[in-house]
């Protein structure tokens, strides 16, 4: 990941837009797209790069933007089609936001729901207010994963340190701190992303053997 200059601001359903072009496999429903679209401006603000411009309210279901929920909310819980990709995405910022969406887009609606539900900037809001900015920094700047927008230039040399979501917990329930932490860093973003993917085939694999003795 490069440096990313100052750029023009990112709208709501500009950002809405490049999600859906950018994983068109990935089952983007309306209630997924809120959930990646504050996550993408969570990061971006961590990163000290605030080049989305979108204000998102505490609504049931966690956060939501009123202007990405009345454009999709035709779509119901269904996935929505692909559509075009915005052209006022600069390369550096497609860059940050494919950085940050990677890790969140594999995860279902209900669980990034469940996820938001359990961190302050949601809890702490009143219901219907805006979630405010200097909540999300406070909030996300002392996690684990902030660790990898300290240095944005060559981010892909840098120590990668692991999304602690609900499925990180699960996997490292069973071991002592020592043990855990082992998985919470790893040498690149790039090598993290190799053995997560030959553990999703060999659990896969193992899935298909299971199968086949039944």
């Amino acid at each position: 990941m490069t440096e990313v200059p100052k750029a023009q601001p990112l709208h709501a359903i500009e950002l809405a837009q490049f999600i859906i072009a950018a994983y068109p496999d990935k089952g983007i429903t309306p209630m997924k797209l809120q959930k990646l679209a504050y996550y993408a401006k969570s990061w971006t603000l961590v990163a000290h790069h605030p080049f989305i411009q979108a204000d998102f309210e505490k609504w049931t279901y966690g956060p939501v933007n009123a202007s990405i929920y009345n454009a999709y909310k035709k779509h119901g819980a269904d996935v929505i089609p692909l559509g075009r990709k915005p052209a006022g995405i600069s390369p550096e910022q497609g860059q940050i936001l494919t950085f940050i969406l990677d890790n969140y887009v594999d995860y279902s609606a209900f669980t990034l729901s469940a996820m938001t539900h359990n961190e302050a900037p949601w809890l702490e809001a009143e219901e219907s207010a805006v979630i405010s900015d200097a909540a999300i920094f406070t909030y996300y700047s002392n996690q684990p994963f902030a660790k990898n927008f300290l240095k944005l230039q060559n981010a892909a040399q840098q120590p990668f340190h692991v999304l602690k979501s609900n499925s990180w917990h699960s996997f490292t329930l069973d071991m002592d701190k020592e043990e855990a932490e082992t998985f919470a860093t790893y040498p690149t973003a790039e090598d993290y992303q190799h053995q997560s993917q030959k553990a999703k085939h060999d659990f896969q694999n193992l899935l298909r053997e299971i199968d086949e003795l039944l």
